[in-house]
């Protein structure tokens, strides 16, 4: 196999990697104590530093002090040529995330003189910068024709000293030992811009590419905030708080407002262009029907959009169409449903809703053959038939005009006569003759 696309393990990669198990009847030491802490700070710190990367998140920018009370001098008696006090900077609040994922917060301004190696903070300690009684502040000898960066790393703090009781019986009571690890943050001085800051990645390539490799672990805890430049007699002449800053992507400060779907019913037609939707008979099935809409965003699918046209009415289905394409609507319509016009009724999944008046007209169906008479009018009456003056009443005649069949009438059969016992047959009687009617006047 070859393995030349492989990276190499990362050496911030010796984190440790197992946590206590704690059971009844344990006895627990600070050692088991101290493991369970160290495994879910490691987890956290290795999430910030492969997902979310190091630098700056926010704020942390550095500016000149101003003079205080119309002061115009310096530590060393030279008087300031403009506003600002000579060799200080501030640090603004900010929220930065180290090389090695760890989270530093500096929660109020911090005043650094770059003549000295910086300056300490611990995070939640009131920002009040008091002057040690005891000891002077010490000068770094630095080149006066060189930027200096200014730049802060992780730095963790002892707090809350307890007694601590002596072992066996001696008598020694004075023992302490910090309680606490306070999160902290060292803000110093550097002569230039570590290579880590320079070079940032094209924006156009997120996303892009082969597998990537993990990113290897960083060499220094420095995250520079600014590049600063001061003048012989320590006026602050540029201050350049993107020169040698890494920033890390956030969302923090993120944020866009949903827009409710503005939504209304601009007409409906039929797909069959041969339907009337204003003349929709009483028992149609499956009426398609396109519905113009005017929306900023596409509708969701139903069940989130409902379309109604009222009783009687049945929605087969109902299909939102992309902005600016109509929606396709099916139903049926009863043959119960109450003949009139309808209102076409959207409804949007959070309750808006948009309507439009008569979009189909329900008509009462009608038979084959003629219209269906109403309920309630009674039946029709036959057409009765005229009788001819005199002979034989004529036969009802059946609705529609068609004549009775009249029976045909049979030849007489001969009688036939017993004489001596021997049968004689008779000659048969002719019928009467039927009197013939001619057309015209009665002899008198």
């Amino acid at each position: 196999m070859n393995n030349n696309n492989c990276g190499t393990v990362s050496p911030c990669d010796t984190s440790i990697a197992e946590r206590p198990r704690y059971f009844p009847r344990q006895l627990i030491t600070p050692d088991d104590l101290t493991l369970e802490q160290e495994y879910f700070r490691n987890k956290l710190r290795r999430h910030n530093r492969m997902m979310h990367g190091w630098g700056v998140v926010c704020g942390a920018k550095v500016c000149p002090v101003p003079v205080t009370n119309g002061a115009a001098s310096d530590p060393t008696g030279a008087s300031a040529a403009n506003s600002f006090q000579p060799w200080l900077v501030a640090v603004s609040p900010g929220y930065i995330l180290g090389p090695y994922g760890d989270e530093i917060i500096i929660d109020c301004c911090r005043t650094v003189d770059v003549r000295t190696a910086g300056a300490t903070g611990v995070t939640g300690e009131p920002c009040v910068q008091a002057p040690d009684p005891w000891c002077t502040d010490v000068y770094v000898q630095r080149d006066p024709n060189a930027p200096l960066y200014i730049a802060v790393k992780y730095k963790e703090c002892r707090a809350r000293p307890v007694r601590v009781q002596p072992i066996g019986c001696g008598c020694d009571d004075t023992q302490c030992e910090y309680s606490r690890l306070r999160d902290g943050y060292e803000i110093g001085i550097l002569n230039q811009c570590p290579d880590t800051h320079q070079n940032p990645p094209q924006i156009d390539n997120l996303a892009k590419g082969a597998t990537p490799d993990c990113p290897a672990c960083p060499s220094s805890p420095w995250v520079v905030l600014a590049k600063v430049t001061v003048d012989e007699d320590g006026t602050i002449a540029s201050i350049d708080n993107c020169a040698c800053r890494r920033i890390v992507l956030s969302f923090g400060s993120f944020w866009w407002a949903c827009q409710a779907a503005q939504l209304s019913v601009k007409g409906v037609t039929a797909v069959d262009p041969s339907v009337n939707l204003q003349a929709v008979p009483q028992g149609t099935k499956s009426l398609a029907m396109n519905v113009a809409l005017d929306t900023q965003q596409p509708l969701p699918a139903p069940p989130q959009t409902k379309a109604d046209l009222g009783a009687g009415v049945m929605v087969n289905s109902f299909i939102p169409g992309a902005p600016g394409q109509p929606a396709l609507l099916n139903v049926d319509v009863l043959s119960t449903a109450t003949p009139g016009p309808r209102t076409l009724t959207i409804t949007t999944a959070d309750g808006f809703e948009a309507s439009l008046e008569k979009a189909i007209n329900i008509a009462a169906a009608t038979a084959a053959g003629g219209s269906t008479p109403a309920a309630g009018s009674p039946a029709p009456t036959p057409t009765p038939v005229p009788q001819p003056s005199g002979g034989t009443p004529a036969a009802p005649q059946p609705a529609g005009g068609a004549p009775t069949p009249q029976p045909t009438p049979q030849p007489a059969t001969p009688a036939a006569e017993t004489v001596g016992g021997a049968v004689t047959e008779q000659p048969a009687t002719p019928a009467p003759e039927r009197p013939t009617r001619r057309r015209g006047k009665s002899p008198n």
